[in-house]
């Protein structure tokens, strides 16, 4: 058995704090910096484990249609006709 815990991880480039890996992508990276580099491999890395994972056990589609049709009666609609 395998667990893996929910980890939140920050980590950002000192000399470019603005890059973010997930939307910028490998092309924005500056002057070769090894430290934006390294958060565009840990992205890449961390979007393959989350693939494998879903690959390995997929979402039970019968539990996520319940969950929808459970949470349809919590707010009811504001633009209802009288």
């Amino acid at each position: 058995m395998l667990k893996i815990g929910i980890v939140k991880w920050r980590g950002k480039c000192s000399k470019h704090p603005g890059y973010d890996p997930y939307l910028d992508g490998p092309g924005a990276i500056r002057g070769g910096c090894t430290r934006c580099e390294a958060l565009t491999e840990i992205q890449a890395c961390h979007q393959r484990m989350l693939a494998l994972m879903r690959q390995f056990a997929p979402p039970d589609p019968k539990r996520s249609a319940a969950k929808k049709q459970g949470d349809a009666h919590l707010q009811e609609s504001l633009f209802e006709e009288l």
